[in-house]
């Protein structure tokens, strides 16, 4: 079934859409347009208990808004427009078993390239603006709200949710109206515009050529766990190698 106005359910999906596109993309454009210095939540006289406290309802935030927007906003666009199941939504997405030992191959091999472009583009981005090497990691900046387990926990989940909406829903709907590279390109930019909040321009950037190699992976094995265990071993990878002084990305 094609979107239509006349539907009130239909409505309610574009405006859950609507509101995701809003949070997730809009945000960051603003915050690069009106970059703003976020304070410490935590001060020197709060008592550890409230430490952890204050730190499980952030990561509890986070993980509700991403899980809203990324995994619950795509099934309801299925439920109310396209009127999938349960199953049907696992076979747009393809989200599927069969192949998948082929899907988690290719996802390592996604791996290596992605760590060694990575490499590449960030020693040619260290010469050409002489930045300081240690401003290209998004992990500083999440390190003022979380702790290093806190960290782990949220660069395992959030890549699903992430995948889920970018190689998963978007991808699929974006190759409906003009094809695969089509899609290629819009999703990989949209997945790096969601970056820029974290990074300036770098993690942007790298966020749009993973979002390229992402998808590519994504039609070479038409299985979307490719995506996802490699998403998200680079994130793991990266955090554990920045924890260990050695990071060029996450």
């Amino acid at each position: 079934m094609d979107f239509t106005f006349k539907k009130p359910t239909h409505v309610v999906a574009l405006l859950g859409l609507s509101g995701s596109l809003l949070l997730f993309i809009g945000y960051p454009l603003f915050s690069l347009l009106y970059p703003m210095q976020i304070p410490s939540l935590y001060t020197e006289y709060m008592t550890p208990f409230q430490k952890i406290t204050l730190e499980a309802s952030l990561l509890f935030v986070q993980l509700l808004f991403v899980f809203i927007s990324f995994i619950v906003v795509p099934i309801i666009w299925y439920s109310f427009v396209n009127r999938l199941s349960l199953k049907g939504m696992f076979a747009r997405l393809q989200l599927r078993r069969a192949g998948l030992g082929n899907a988690l191959l290719w996802g390592f091999i996604t791996i290596v390239i992605a760590f060694l472009l990575t490499m590449v583009i960030g020693l040619l981005y260290m010469y050409l603006t002489k930045i300081d090497p240690t401003t290209l990691s998004n992990i500083p900046d999440l390190q003022q709200f979380f702790s290093v387990p806190s960290l782990y926990l949220l660069v395992i989940i959030q890549p699903f949710c992430e995948e889920f909406f970018f190689r998963g829903f978007l991808f699929e709907k974006t190759t409906k109206l003009g094809g695969n590279l089509f899609a290629v390109i819009i999703t990989s930019v949209l997945f790096g515009v969601s970056h820029l909040s974290y990074t300036y321009a770098y993690a942007a950037i790298i966020a749009v050529i993973l979002g390229v190699l992402l998808s590519i992976v994504v039609l070479k094995t038409k299985n979307l766990y490719s995506a996802i265990f490699a998403h998200t071993l680079i994130n793991v990878a990266s955090l554990t190698l920045f924890i260990f002084g050695k990071s060029f990305w996450m």
